[in-house]
């Protein structure tokens, strides 16, 4: 497998074995092992040449107005910084056929040597810096997108706690809305705010907002998700089970998308981050 396809996942714990990819100049059939260290200086920030394929990452491009593949320039290759024997930092600008570009980098970390043959390599931290013509494809859930890709970053960094904040936003602010818009009593006869689980219930009762795979079993894997949610969860609870929490959210949202007349209720009821119940 060639490292550029390695970089069009997200980052993980694993190491994977990817191709050679580094090559001393002039001496493409060189076999480099720790034995001959010595003959392949490896200065910290030096720039290399990687063979390691072309990248390419799904953007939503506004100048096309679809969904398009962004591509590294193949014939230039990609370029990296050396960190130290065991990490390397590569940028890579990728376009789309249009000209819009996104700038991307990446911080990947062999298990032994990056320059051994067939590496073990992860990828540490992934970061893109979008322009005006292009959107991430998770745009498909409005202004929710923004504060999901805030929790996938947060995590990427493994600030747990960070990630599950802003999943806590956008999993209160759907069932409020959706509540308000059914006239849905959010507060008690005495004024004090109704419980947001017992809220949910309700809003689920009347609209099955929540999908089938995390209502089985009495809600239980539902309510150990929504304590993590609701902070009564660890750092290492809310890494743990970032990838579940995510997609509960994301399912609630695909669910409420496919009843016309919950997401219509949602654009119009739909509180902001400003609103104290949310935040």
């Amino acid at each position: 497998m060639d490292l550029s396809k390695l970089l069009r996942k997200p980052p993980a714990e694993d190491y994977q074995q990817v191709d050679t990819f580094w090559f001393p100049e002039e001496r493409e059939d060189y076999e480099y092992s720790d034995e001959n260290e010595d003959d392949t200086p490896l200065l910290i920030g030096q720039h290399v040449i990687l063979d390691a394929g072309q990248v390419s990452l799904n953007y939503y491009c506004t100048e096309c107005e679809d969904l398009r593949t962004f591509n590294s320039d193949k014939e230039q290759g990609l370029r990296g910084i050396v960190v130290n024997k065991q990490v390397i930092s590569i940028d890579c600008i990728l376009q789309c056929n249009c000209g819009s570009v996104v700038h991307t980098w990446f911080l990947v970390e062999a298990e032994d040597d990056i320059r051994y043959q067939s590496p073990k390599v992860r990828i540490l931290h992934f970061r893109e810096k979008l322009t005006d013509c292009v959107r991430l494809q998770s745009e498909k859930y409005g202004e929710f997108s923004e504060w999901l890709e805030k929790a996938r970053r947060a995590y990427r960094d493994e600030l747990g706690s960070g990630a599950v904040i802003y999943l806590r936003k956008v999993y209160e602010s759907i069932t409020y809305s959706i509540a308000n818009a059914n006239n849905i009593l959010l507060n008690k006869v005495n004024g004090k705010r109704r419980s947001f689980y017992e809220i949910l219930q309700e809003v689920d009762k009347e609209h099955s907002i929540i999908p089938e795979s995390f209502s089985a079993n009495g809600y239980k894997l539902f309510s150990q998700l929504s304590e993590i949610i609701h902070g009564d969860g660890s750092e290492e609870d809310a890494l743990e089970y970032f990838g579940a929490l995510y997609t509960l959210v994301t399912s609630i949202l695909d669910n409420v998308n496919k009843k016309e007349e919950l997401k219509i209720a949602v654009q119009k009821f739909n509180w902001s981050t400003n609103n104290p119940s949310i935040n």
